[in-house]
């Protein structure tokens, strides 16, 4: 007679989870596992991290970190680099039809520009791209207005040379609109 490794018909049946069978003290209970250590961290409600780790950022948790300590932290102020496009850009017109305004706002243009780059480069502004629009804006409205009244200019010299010096105001803007092409 054989002896047969499982007296008590405790056997798991084919398929059943090893953990069915006997221990190896014999009994029927599967083996213990050992407790987890005390050092483990429990979950708590609060933010933990390691030890010799860095606080965490202060404010609500995904908001990104506070404010650096000692300083308060600045708004961008934005404003010359907006006013400085708002100004380029009427200066271009300004200067085809009223070329002393068109002038006189393009080199406000140009110093709210030049301004507004500078306060970019700081850090106290976010609107470069403004400014330097503002700034290029304001110089097309200088060269634009400058290079108009220069022509305007030539043209009533060359209108006085031709007309003489006796000629009336009508006469002399007729002729100057003439060679303006207007």
């Amino acid at each position: 007679m054989s002896q047969d490794p499982d007296p008590h018909g405790q056997r798991p049946a084919e398929g059943q989870p090893p953990s069915l069978r006997k221990g190896p003290d014999g009994s029927g209970e599967p083996p213990a596992y050992p407790e987890a250590p005390a050092a483990y961290p429990q979950a708590s409600d609060t933010y933990s991290q390691p030890p010799g780790a860095y606080p965490p950022p202060p404010g609500p948790v995904g908001y990104g970190p506070g404010p650096a300590s000692g300083s308060p932290q600045q708004r961008p102020r934005n404003g010359l680099g907006i006013a400085a496009l708002i100004v380029g850009i009427l200066s271009i017109p300004m200067a085809i039809f009223l070329a002393p305004i068109g002038i006189i706002l393009g080199i406000v243009a140009i110093i709210l520009g030049a301004v507004g780059m500078s306060r970019a480069k700081k850090g106290r502004a976010t609107n470069r791209g403004m400014a330097i629009a503002g700034l290029v804006t304001g110089i097309a409205g200088v060269l634009i207005g400058a290079v108009l009244t220069f022509l305007a200019i030539r043209a009533a010299a060359d209108c006085l040379s031709e007309l003489g010096n006796d000629a009336s105001q009508t006469e002399l803007s007729e002729c100057v609109s003439d060679k303006l092409g207007g």
